[in-house]
């Protein structure tokens, strides 16, 4: 009879705790900031601590009508009193990659806020906010692919956000004041939002982290060397994207948005007024605009891989609100023009993800291995070099052999090296030599389990290697999916949480050595021009994190061969002479 009354009242003190944890987890709960009230909700985290969530938060005003493809405004006061924010908003119009569906709207300048409740820790919290990927063409930042359930675990806010897109985004036409980079400038706004209201969410203005992937680490390296850099931000993570990648900037700007009016009806692109009023009137719907689009690119960016139309550009000088102003290395010679704590790093078969329409059409790729070459080397599609490198790629990465499923992996190796190991490498070197106030922390994911999202859907499970995106879902979490893998998948997700979140924190991914299992070393700084540059960095493989030295060193050494010989503009042995 006792044991039965203990248990008994053992299991209504179990319910009742577990009551007052949905309750308390599930309440309503209002912050003020600059432009009202915005009401958000209370939920529970998986070890049992409550965070806070605000989505779909406007931060500009809807860039529609006359304010498209310009500069966007800051939104400076809600329309209702109280603004719910317990859902996200519309993402920016673009196709989907997985559905194929045509998603989204203009009116998408939204962001999210999670944070831990306050009174988890003593003092405001680090801030780290998220610049999603997808080659400035889709994605958002919704918590369908983003929820940081992890990371909030680690006592830092989250910030999420949506930029503007492809043409709706990068479109520029500096004659009318569209000087584009307006995707970028929106993000710049996001961030001076957060200056200004993060510290009634607990979080602290004054340390915050700008981390990204793919094309959103790419934009976190081009936020690193703009003007409002220190301003807005105080640390860098960049996950498979630098500036310097051959496919982050839009080759001829002028000619794509001429392409694109033409394509959609216009009688003659010789006006400029009449161009942009074309393009801005009602009837030119974002539908009609990403229907038209691929068709801006030429015979040759169709053929080479990533056609990605509308991107970054380097801004007339007379833009007013400029981004970007001058090329990446010009910035970088700027001696300690940069002093931000940064991360970088790539997975090791990033190529998984490029090498689709190759393994379907393999027999066309075989025929034309030029097409493997990189746009940075300054040669013309007809040029017989061409022929010269995809030979030297075919004999070093292929042992000469056909292009078939047996050399599979080898491709994948070309397609990492090219799109964004060398590239990496060399943005990593050119920080250490030109900016060495600017501690950096090189990483490569190598870890394979069963949250590698993209190497799954792709069907890639017999190669070799974690594909581009493969380490997102040790960071984050999809709102539908709670579970958290394999112990290995588990301790992998705590390992990069810790160590980004202790970035986020400290500038230090290990700053009490050993902590999470290693110490993370930061690359070597104080080079002379004379030194070998040595990349010291930490592999990330679901086992003990270990530091290691020169990630593909004999690869990367066959593509700064490459590079030296036809004077490619990102080869650093080319600079000394020119510093």
């Amino acid at each position: 009879m006792f044991k039965s009354l203990v248990g008994f009242n053992h299991s209504i003190g179990h319910n009742l705790l577990n009551y007052s944890l949905f309750r308390m987890a599930s309440q309503l709960v209002k912050v003020q900031v600059k432009q009202g009230i915005v009401v958000g909700k209370q939920k529970q985290l998986p070890n049992g601590g409550v965070y806070q969530s605000f989505q779909g938060i406007p931060y500009a005003v809807p860039p529609v009508g006359p304010l498209r493809f310009k500069s966007p405004l800051p939104l400076e006061k809600f329309d209702v009193a109280e603004l719910e924010c317990l859902k996200e908003r519309d993402v920016c119009h673009q196709r989907d990659p997985i559905t194929t569906d045509i998603i989204g709207s203009e009116n998408c300048l939204f962001l999210n806020v999670y944070a831990p409740k306050k009174g988890t820790s003593s003092g405001p919290l680090p801030v780290m906010v998220w610049i999603h990927g997808g080659g400035f063409w889709f994605g958002n930042g919704n918590s369908d692919y983003y929820l940081p359930l992890s990371l909030l675990q680690e006592d830092v806010i989250v910030v999420t956000l949506n930029y503007r897109l492809g043409a709706l985004g990068f479109i520029s036409l500096p004659e009318e004041g569209i000087w584009g980079n307006a995707g970028l400038k929106d993000q710049r706004l996001a961030l001076q939002w957060i200056q200004e209201n993060i510290a009634q969410f607990n979080g602290d203005p004054n340390n915050v982290t700008l981390f990204g992937e793919s094309a959103g680490a790419a934009a976190v390296h081009l936020h690193m060397y703009a003007d409002h850099a220190h301003k807005l931000f105080h640390k860098a993570i960049m996950q498979s994207g630098t500036a310097n990648m051959e496919w982050v900037f839009q080759n001829n700007p002028e000619y794509k948005v001429r392409k694109l009016a033409k394509e959609m009806g216009i009688q003659s692109t010789t006006d400029t007024k009449e161009l942009l009023k074309f393009l801005q009137s009602p009837k030119i719907t974002p539908l009609h605009m990403l229907e038209k689009t691929l068709s801006t690119l030429t015979a040759d960016e169709r053929r080479r891989q990533l056609p990605l139309p509308f991107k970054p550009v380097i801004e007339d000088s007379q833009s007013p609100d400029a981004f970007i102003k001058q090329p990446i290395l010009d910035r970088l010679k700027q001696a300690d023009s940069v002093a931000i704590p940064s991360i970088m790093g790539y997975n090791s078969a990033e190529g998984l993800a490029m090498m689709v329409n190759a393994m379907r059409k393999v027999e066309e790729y075989d025929r034309d291995f030029k097409r493997m070459v990189p746009r940075n080397i300054p040669l013309n599609p007809d040029d017989p070099e061409l022929e010269i490198i995809a030979r030297q790629m075919r004999d070093f990465y292929m042992n000469g052999r056909s292009l078939s499923p047996k050399v599979f992996n080898e491709l994948a190796n070309i397609l990492t090296d090219y799109h964004f190991a060398i590239d990496m490498q060399l943005a990593a070197e050119w920080q250490v030599r030109l900016q060495p106030k600017s501690p950096l922390y090189f990483y490569q994911f190598d870890y394979v389990g069963g949250r590698n999202f993209y190497k799954t859907i792709l069907q890639m499970s017999k190669l070799k290697g974690a594909s581009h995106g493969d380490e997102l879902f040790y960071l984050f979490q999809m709102a539908d999916n709670e579970d958290m893998g394999s112990e290995d998948d588990r301790r992998t997700t705590k390992q990069m949480s810790e160590l980004w979140a202790n970035f986020a924190k400290t500038g230090n991914p290990t700053p009490e050595p050993g902590a999470v299992g290693c110490t993370w070393k930061a690359v070597n700084t104080g080079l002379s021009e004379k030194d070998t540059f040595n990349l010291n960095y930490l592999l990330i493989n679901g086992k003990q994190c270990q530091m290691k030295e020169n990630p593909d060193k004999e690869r990367m050494e066959f593509w700064r061969g490459i590079y030296e010989k036809y004077s490619s503009p990102i080869d650093y042995s080319k600079l000394s002479s020119k510093l």
